[in-house]
């Protein structure tokens, strides 16, 4: 590892490899393409940051959000710290002007789709100079309905390029998109069992009332809690002077702030939205509270994805009621599976 990088990031506190970094940093230096299956929460950004500074090519990132935009090219900067490392942070929201003057700056672009293709439609980035181009949190995008830009976007670059796909599940249309776009990938799979996190059930008669009485007795800090609607979010946050909310309907720097917040430990508690909370990744998480039961395995382990990092054991508590039952089984067939 180039010496720049083995300092920083021993300086933040990195003592070995993780699992998905020891099989995917290897395979992307030897020039591969990879299609990555890990968690949140596994060490995967630092599965594609190291690579591509240590090739030091021109890279696109292609995230969901702009708060796992913002995350990432944080991570750059971190890792990168004592290289000459010029990252543009590019999504909705942002004025164009200050945008477009870091992308011709930048060797490493973290963008969202949408903004993305604007401003290649604009002529202001060339989507074929990039030599490296990863796909993170591909089963997100695909779930927010970011598919058609993303193909686009593959579409648009070198043939030439290694290319990095990353994904805590990879549903079937995942896998068409790396058939028709990515050649020759090798697969990884890392960090995938729910065995670190202990998963526990609490019945619940109705749908408020009891679930609000049940989270009263949680009282440690680093609490995420998990909400249906944005209107719920907004109601329970009310309830609960320890907590702090994050909606898609919150101003970007109102979103920034309490997300901040949280991470300091400012607050014990984040209420959100599946939608609000895509790709977010927030160290120190203890409890991931499912006040509302999602509506599928996929979400239930992209919510949990959030406890259990790097090896430390996690914890989920699910709210169900009566008609919800189904989400135990199949969690249980699960761990059943890879036991």
């Amino acid at each position: 590892m180039n010496e720049k990088i083995e300092k920083a990031i021993k300086e933040m506190g990195f003592k070995e490899l993780t699992e998905v970094q020891k099989k995917t940093i290897p395979l992307m230096l030897q020039g591969k393409n990879v299609v990555v299956r890990a968690k949140t929460g596994s060490g995967k950004t630092a599965a594609f940051v190291i690579p591509i500074l240590e090739l030091g090519k021109k890279s696109l990132i292609v995230t969901p959000t702009r708060e796992l935009t913002r995350q990432i090219a944080s991570h750059i900067r971190d890792i990168g710290r004592y290289m000459d490392v010029k990252v543009a942070e590019v999504y909705g929201g942002m004025p164009y002007k200050s945008q477009i003057k870091r992308v011709k700056d930048a060797n490493i672009i973290v963008a969202t789709p949408g903004r993305l293709l604007d401003l290649w439609s604009k002529g202001e980035i060339d989507l074929s100079s990039f030599e490296i181009v990863i796909l993170d949190e591909a089963d997100l995008m695909l779930e927010m309905g970011f598919i058609d830009d993303v193909k686009i976007i593959l579409s648009q670059t070198s043939n030439r390029k290694i290319t990095g796909l990353f994904s805590a599940t990879i549903p079937e249309e995942i896998r068409k998109i790396a058939r028709e776009f990515i050649s020759d990938y090798e697969e990884v799979e890392a960090c995938i069992g729910l065995a670190n996190v202990e998963h526990n059930f609490i019945r619940v008669e109705d749908d408020w009332r009891s679930k609000i009485k049940a989270l009263r007795t949680y009282k440690e800090s680093g609490i995420i809690v998990f909400v249906r609607t944005r209107s719920r979010v907004a109601k329970l946050v009310r309830i609960f002077d320890n907590a702090v909310e994050l909606r898609g309907d919150l101003p970007q720097s109102v979103r920034n702030r309490n997300i901040d917040a949280f991470r300091k430990g400012e607050y014990d508690m984040l209420i959100t939205t599946d939608v609000a909370s895509r790709g977010l990744d927030i160290p120190l998480v203890g409890e991931i509270i499912n006040f509302d039961a999602p509506k599928d395995i996929r979400t239930y382990i992209h919510r949990i994805g959030r406890t259990g990092r790097m090896g430390k054991q996690g914890k989920a508590i699910t709210f169900l009621l009566d008609s919800e039952y189904w989400l135990e089984r199949e969690v249980k067939k699960l761990l059943n599976s890879k036991a």
